[in-house]
């Protein structure tokens, strides 16, 4: 261990938690989630860490050009001796209880009296802690699931999965993103469950399989699920749990389906999750 380390905090008014994606994705570092940002913490030299703000910094202007709206992004580096941060960092890492659902890292015990779901900090997202994530939850508790047939579309840690899987589904899950599918396969080991179909890719992999999930979860952007025909892959009287959407883009993704009932709208700090029925 070395004698010191950097720590970089990452502070935004917005489109925080894609600069957090972003820096879990070129760094593999723990980080810690504070008010309005992130700290990531590591032992390496003070070229990576300016390396690693020029990064930060081109992709928030990406996202100010892509989204329409500058991100104000606010990045410092201090300098602490090293006294076991990575047990701080543990520590700071608290269960959440969403539903029917305990979501916990693996240094914490179970409880019995919910489902419990063990998920560490990791490259892929879904902790349970956004308040995207925390709306799949909450949607998929008041659910029957037992003997249903799920696909979880953009699973990232596999969170999702795994709880429909815990409470009885027959689960398939996919993502685009190599790193996430690996960090389902592995969550699964780690929950001692087995999800019926984990793939690399998206909807255009499974077409033979439309209309025949009787649930279709997908925690994405709001522009990604505008232009995924999701709708394609649900039974009748099946239903779509959809978040990752903010607020102001809650009427244009009702619009796409506008054929679907809405059972409910939650919004939490600006995020909305949204269950619908065909």
């Amino acid at each position: 261990m070395e004698s010191c380390y950097h720590c970089l905090s990452v502070k935004a008014d917005n489109y925080l938690w894609l600069l957090q994606d972003k820096a879990l994705e070129i760094t593999g570092e723990a980080i810690e989630e504070i008010e309005n940002g992130f700290l990531i913490r590591t032992e390496k030299s003070k070229g990576y860490i300016e390396s690693l703000k020029s990064q930060l910094d081109t992709y928030a202007k990406e996202i100010g050009i892509i989204f329409g709206e500058a991100v104000e992004l606010q990045l410092s580096v201090s300098v602490f001796s090293n006294d076991d941060w990575i047990a701080k960092y543990r520590d700071s890492i608290t269960p959440i209880v969403c539903g029917n659902y305990y979501i916990h890292p693996s240094w914490c015990a179970k409880r019995d009296d919910k489902i419990s779901v063990i998920i560490d900090p990791a490259l892929a997202f879904g902790s349970g802690h956004h308040a995207s994530t925390f709306g799949c939850l909450e949607a998929l508790s008041q659910l029957e699931l037992k003997d249903k047939k799920v696909l979880d579309v953009g699973c990232g840690s596999g969170i999702l999965s795994i709880c429909a899987k815990k409470s009885g589904g027959i689960v398939w899950a996919c993502d685009t993103d190599e790193v996430a599918v690996d960090s389902t396969k592995e969550n699964m080991q780690k929950n001692s469950v087995v999800l019926d179909k984990v793939f690399l890719g998206s909807l255009d992999a499974i077409l033979q399989e439309r209309e025949t999930f009787d649930i279709v979860v997908a925690n994405l952007l709001a522009d990604v699920i505008a232009v995924l025909p999701l709708q394609d892959f649900v039974k009748t009287r099946g239903y779509l749990i959809l978040s990752g959407i903010l607020d102001k883009y809650v009427t244009k993704i009702l619009a796409k389906f506008k054929d679907f009932k809405v059972i409910s709208q939650e919004i939490k700090t600006e995020w909305a999750t949204l269950v619908l029925q065909k």
